[in-house]
Order: C-alpha cells, then sequence, then structure tokens
C-alpha cells in the first residue's frame, strides 16, 4: 500500500520521535501543544506546517531542510515544472525588450554609451532580438544601462543556463553554447 504524503511526513517525523527516545508529553512540553496534537502529527491525522515541522526537527536534533519536499508535498505545494531552454530564452528576452520600452526605446548606440562601452552594440542588437545570451557580466551592465535592477534579471539568466545544464538534446546544447559564448 503506498503512503499518501501526509503519512510520508508523518512516518519521518515518527521514525525522529523514536530514534530521539523523546516520548510524545517530552515533545508536547517543548513546543507547548498538547500531545493529543503531536500524536495527531505523529500518525498522519494532522499536517503540521512548516514551521512546526522545523522546530520538531530542532527537538529531535535533526536537520529540517531534509523535511522541506515532504512537508510541500503533504501541503499540496506542486514543484514547479522544468522550462525548456528555449522558454527560459523567450522569457529573458520578453524581460529586457519590455525594459527597452520602458527605457523610452534608446537606440543601440545609446545603450552601448550608457553602459559605458561595456556592451558593444552588435551584442545589444543580438540580446533584444533574442539571437544572443551572452555572459552575465553584459546582462547585467545591458539591464542596467535600461535603467533596471540587474538582480531582477538574474534569475532569468540563471533559468536559461540552469536548463542548459540539465537539457540531453544535441540541437538545444548546439544554440545555448553558441549564445552564451
Amino acid at each position: 500500500m503506498a503512503l499518501t504524503a501526509r503519512q510520508r511526513l508523518a512516518a519521518a517525523l515518527s521514525h525522529l520521535q523514536r530514534k530521539s527516545g523523546l516520548s510524545i508529553r517530552a515533545i508536547a512540553d517543548r513546543t507547548m501543544l498538547s500531545p493529543s496534537f503531536i500524536s495527531r502529527i505523529l500518525s498522519g491525522e494532522r499536517t503540521p506546517s512548516w514551521d512546526l515541522v522545523c522546530h520538531l526537527c530542532s527537538i529531535l536534533g535533526h536537520e529540517p531542510g531534509e523535511f522541506r519536499l515532504l512537508c510541500e508535498a503533504a501541503h499540496g505545494v506542486e514543484q514547479p515544472p522544468r522550462r525548456t531552454v528555449t522558454a527560459c530564452i523567450a522569457s529573458l528576452k520578453a524581460a529586457l525588450r519590455g525594459l527597452h520600452l520602458a527605457a523610452a526605446q534608446p537606440t543601440v548606440e545609446e545603450i552601448h554609451r550608457r553602459s559605458h562601452g561595456r556592451v558593444p552594440a552588435q551584442v545589444v542588437t543580438q540580446v533584444l532580438q533574442g539571437d544572443a545570451v551572452p555572459e552575465w557580466e553584459i546582462v547585467g551592465a545591458l539591464v542596467t544601462a535600461l535603467g533596471g535592477q540587474a538582480a531582477d534579471f538574474k534569475p532569468l539568466w540563471e533559468a536559461i543556463h540552469y536548463s542548459f545544464l540539465l537539457t540531453d538534446d544535441p540541437c538545444v546544447s548546439d544554440l545555448v553554447s553558441e549564445t552564451t559564448s
């Protein structure tokens, strides 16, 4: 019989409780919750919040990070699907084009000047057209030259490289290796 997500979380917490040697009453006293409530958590009848899971792990002498996915699954939190390299590139391109619009569409030469020469004019054109994904220093300088906050765009750039690392499609690998050079 397969366990539900709540039962898997309860089983893991229950195992820690037995391994620790602490009674349910001792845990309840340390959490200021009733022994009945702690018992229902350990049996899978109740689903604890992430904060409570962290507190229980602390009491039981265990790293809470190992429980994160179990807790999220028990609460019905779904992991976001992996995005393709192409979709990640499209997101960065759209965000940069939106920033370009917000900056009143300065010319390629103006952007090059605003970047203090760090972003070559040819690269500006390629990036805004979505034909290139240069190194972060170039993208960050482009964002700054357009009046944006580089930190807002870095996750989009990182997503491209993360999805590239996970791809097994040689055509996509060729595309990204060409655009990141």
